[in-house]
């Protein structure tokens, strides 16, 4: 059996954490590659058409960055802040296919499931000396076709863009949700571009009360005054909160879309009616009719909606099921790396990404050794994660495992 060299590394997730980590680990000089179950940045690109509360300066990690600039890439304008699709266009797709990285990012390539080679999970519980037995992947390509690959470091940098919670009371989905989930949208649709058709003159319902909701439904609102006849519902569970919200934000396009939010939740247009207050108890869909009947519960009171489309922006939950066969340690609220997350849990900000501790290396460290979850997925549930913080990640665990690589 073949096993894999030391300075070994393998990353799970082709987004913008992902990538800097593997450009981060070519500069200390790891055997890295990167796994991705489809495209490049389809993550980013899933939500191309929304812009960034964040400028360009916070979006484009230091080593990329620097690998980008030695094959001769311009860097855009520092304080515009991109789209999803312009930071896949602009800086993923071209990073991923510079020479050192061409032929280590592995696209259309799903890491179905890792554990230990030879080790169950229960086995050597804490014991650093699992670290002598190489991680073993097990990967799905686009055919169908399975392989096993081995590495002695891995880091999970999916995200979890692609796990969306569910609608339904309590965090189950609603009745009927499972069986319609694949008609309904569960991300910030583009309604006035590329799906305007969609719901122009239509009566969308939008779940939800972060900062997707809150764009969707802004975005609604500016349908409405194009075609007559666009309404929307706004369903929350607050009666009139708004998740994310930042008292005195440094974000202007946070605040800005926050401040519009939170006047569409007032009345401020006739189009959009926000029904506050509510569970999600079920869905039903009329074939006849093309049309969703959602009951909702509002207290004591139960209450019938009767819509065209459902876009449910309930946010989204990690999805830790492809390393359970390692010795993870999340935490139980979150799910996020459970150091990590008590230090945030216990930080001020009121969940401002802004001020969110980044969480050096020991923050992010497991029970099994050399693997470390990174990026949105390592905050879990909280939404308070900045790309910059992720690349911090990147740099302080790269510059942990590069300290544990054999000398000559």
């Amino acid at each position: 059996m073949t096993t894999p060299a030391r300075h070994s590394l393998a990353i799970i997730g082709a987004g913008p954490v992902g990538l800097e980590a593997a450009a981060a680990a070519l500069e200390l000089g790891f055997d890295v590659h990167v796994f991705e179950r489809g495209d490049v940045g389809m993550h980013p690109t899933a939500w191309g058409h929304v812009r960034m509360f964040t400028p360009w300066s916070l979006n484009v990690g230091p080593a990329s960055e620097r690998l980008l600039k030695a094959n001769g890439w311009n860097a855009p304008p520092a304080d515009e802040c991109p789209t999803g699709q312009e930071l896949a266009d602009l800086v993923l797709a071209p990073l991923a296919a510079t020479e050192a990285l061409r032929g280590r990012v592995h696209t259309h390539a799903q890491v179905v499931q890792v554990s230990r080679r030879a080790l169950l999970r229960h086995e050597r519980i804490g014991d650093a000396a699992r670290a002598d037995e190489p991680f073993r992947l097990l990967v799905r390509d686009a055919g169908g076709r399975e392989s096993v690959l081995h590495a002695f470091a891995l880091i999970d940098a999916s995200g979890t863009f692609g796990t969306s919670a569910w609608a339904g009371s309590g965090g189950v989905p609603a009745r009927g949700e499972l069986y319609l989930a694949p008609q309904m949208s569960y991300r910030p649709d583009d309604v006035t571009g590329l799906r305007r058709e969609r719901h122009a003159g239509k009566r969308t319902m939008v779940v939800g009360s972060g900062a997707s909701a809150a764009t969707t439904v802004t975005a609604l609102a500016q349908l409405a005054a194009e075609v007559p006849g666009t309404t929307a519902v706004w369903v929350t569970r607050g009666a009139a909160a708004l998740d994310g919200e930042v008292a005195g934000d440094t974000l202007a396009r946070r605040a800005e879309l926050f401040a519009g939010a939170r006047a569409l939740l007032g009345g401020s247009n006739e189009s959009v009616q926000h029904v506050g207050g509510a569970e999600v108890e079920g869905f039903e869909y009329n074939t006849g009719t093309h049309r969703y009947r959602v009951t909702l519960q509002c207290g004591e009171q139960a209450r019938i909606e009767e819509v065209d489309q459902v876009i449910l922006n309930v946010g989204y939950r990690p999805d830790h099921s492809i390393t359970s066969g390692l010795q993870g340690h999340f935490c139980w609220a979150t799910r996020g790396a459970m150091k990590l997350s008590a230090a945030l849990l216990g930080a001020d900000g009121g969940g401002d990404c802004m001020v969110a501790p980044a969480g050096g290396a020991e923050l992010l460290c497991h029970p099994e050794p050399n693997f470390f979850v990174i990026g949105a997925k390592s905050y879990g549930s909280s939404s308070a994660f900045l790309l910059r913080t992720g690349y911090q990640q990147a740099a302080d665990v790269l510059a942990l495992l590069g300290s544990k690589l054999p000398r000559d």
